[in-house]
C-alpha cells in the first residue's frame, strides 16, 4: 500500500489549509457541498492532491468575484470530474476580468444625470446581462482557440493569465467602438422612422 511518504504531492489537511489560505471548517464545508472532491484515503488518514488545491483556489476566486454558493456549484459542476489541475487552473485564469478593474455603479450614475429610477434599473440590467454574455463568449474563445496555442508553444496557465490581462484594453476599446456604432445606427434608424411618420 502506498503511504503519504511515497506520494510527496499529497497534503495533509493542515498543509492544505496553509497552501490555500482557508480554514479547516471552510474546506470541510466546500467538500460537503461537493464543490471539491473528498480527501483521498490512505488507511485512516485523508490526503489532498493538486486537484484539491486547484479546485479550492477556483472556489475562492469565484467567491471573490461575487458568485453565490449556488452559482459556484453551477460553475464547478460544469468542470469534468477527470479535469486535471491545469484544466481547473485554466478556469481560474479565465476569471480575470476582461472589461476593466473598477466597478462602475451604473444605476447611481444614471440617477445622477436625471434618468428615472425604472429606466436606470432597466439599463443597469441590460449592461449586466450583456456584459456577462460577452465575458462568457470571450472566455470560451480563449479556452478553445487561444489556450491550445499557448499550451502547444510550451506556455502554462500563468502565461495565459498574462495574455488575458493584456487583452483588457483591446476588449474595452472594442466594446466601446461596437457600442458607439450600434448607438449611431439606432439613432439614424429612429430619425428615419420619425421623419417618415411626419411626411
Amino acid at each position: 500500500m502506498e503511504t503519504a511518504d511515497e506520494q510527496p504531492q499529497l497534503l495533509t489537511l493542515d498543509e492544505l489549509t496553509e497552501r490555500v489560505g482557508m480554514s479547516v471548517r471552510n474546506i470541510r464545508f466546500y467538500t460537503s457541498k461537493h464543490l471539491v472532491p473528498p480527501p483521498l484515503r490512505r488507511g485512516r488518514s485523508g490526503y489532498y492532491s493538486a486537484d484539491h488545491v486547484a479546485r479550492l483556489e477556483l472556489v475562492r476566486e469565484l467567491q471573490a468575484h461575487g458568485f453565490t454558493l449556488s452559482a459556484i456549484k453551477g460553475y464547478v459542476d460544469r468542470i469534468p470530474d477527470d479535469a486535471t489541475p491545469s484544466d481547473v487552473a485554466l478556469h481560474l485564469a479565465l476569471l480575470t476580468p476582461m472589461t476593466g478593474d473598477g466597478d462602475v455603479d451604473v444605476h447611481s450614475g444614471l440617477l445622477g444625470i436625471g434618468v428615472p429610477t425604472s429606466a436606470a434599473e432597466a439599463v443597469a440590467e441590460v449592461y449586466a446581462r450583456h456584459g456577462r454574455q460577452v465575458a462568457d463568449e470571450l472566455s470560451e474563445i480563449v479556452r478553445t482557440h487561444v489556450w491550445p496555442v499557448v499550451r502547444d508553444a510550451g506556455g502554462d496557465v500563468e502565461n495565459l493569465r498574462e495574455l488575458v490581462h493584456r487583452l483588457k484594453p483591446l476588449t474595452i476599446a472594442g466594446l466601446i467602438s461596437a457600442y458607439e456604432r450600434a448607438m449611431d445606427e439606432s439613432t439614424d434608424s429612429y430619425e428615419r422612422r420619425a421623419s417618415a411618420q411626419r411626411t
